[in-house]
Parts: C-alpha cells; sequence; structure tokens
C-alpha cells in the first residue's frame, strides 16, 4: 500500500475510533523525511457538492502566526454527503475535522495555502466544496 493510502487509512481509522470524544475532532501526520512537504493536492476528481459549502473564517488571507500551530474556524454545509473536511497545507493532507474548530501543528516556517475540503463519510470522495487562504507562519 502506497505511503499516503497507508496514512489516509490511518487517520481515518483513528478519527472513527475517537470520534465521541472532544479532542478526536483533528488528527494529522507528519511527513516521512524524505517526502517533500509542498507537493501538489492530489488529483483527485472533486465529485458534485450536492448542497455542500466551506469557507473559511481563520486564518484571514496573509495572516501571520508565531510558532508552529495555526488555529483554523470554517463554516460548513454538509449537503446532501458532506459528513467532515479534509484540510490541506500545500496540497499535503494535514488534518480531518469533524467541528468547525481546530488547531493544525507542526507547520514550518513559511507562505503556505491553506485548502479545506468537504469529504463523504467513507473518506475517499471529495465534494466540489473548498475554499482556500494563503498564511505565513514564523
Amino acid at each position: 500500500m502506497p505511503l499516503r493510502a497507508a496514512a489516509v487509512l490511518t487517520m481515518a481509522l483513528l478519527l472513527h475510533a475517537t470520534s465521541a470524544t472532544p479532542q478526536a475532532t483533528h488528527r494529522h501526520h507528519q511527513p516521512a523525511p524524505d517526502r517533500q512537504r509542498h507537493e501538489s493536492a492530489p488529483k483527485t476528481t472533486l465529485q458534485p457538492a450536492e448542497g455542500a459549502a466551506i469557507q473559511i473564517i481563520t486564518p484571514k488571507e496573509g495572516q501571520v502566526f508565531k510558532g508552529d500551530a495555526v488555529p483554523i474556524e470554517f463554516t460548513m454545509t454538509k449537503g446532501k454527503r458532506g459528513e467532515h473536511v479534509h484540510a490541506y497545507v500545500d496540497g499535503e493532507l494535514m488534518g480531518m475535522f469533524k467541528t468547525t474548530k481546530g488547531t493544525l501543528t507542526g507547520i514550518k516556517p513559511g507562505k503556505h495555502t491553506l485548502e479545506l475540503r468537504i469529504a463523504t463519510t467513507d473518506h475517499n470522495i471529495e465534494l466540489d466544496a473548498t475554499d482556500r487562504v494563503s498564511f505565513i507562519t514564523q
């Protein structure tokens, strides 16, 4: 099984196994040292939104954060099939959220792009309900 698929599967299992606890709304992984952090988002075909929509509230465009933790907040309309949100930083899956607030950690200093995508229960389908914003960590 490719590393990315194994990481996503592990995250999915962790998310579902602990979804009853408030702390379980966010899971992320650290990339293997030999993987590039700035790879592009997976070349998946987004499925029709079917009423799903998302809008990033935090971070604001160009916002600067000190340290490696970036709080995120967003509004989400799940539509017919949406269940949770996948958070990508510079094209790499860094977290999954069932609530509309959380924190991404391990973000290296520099300018980054956050993209949020609404996903279905099975984690394999992402809907054409996305939003993007750039931010900076120091």
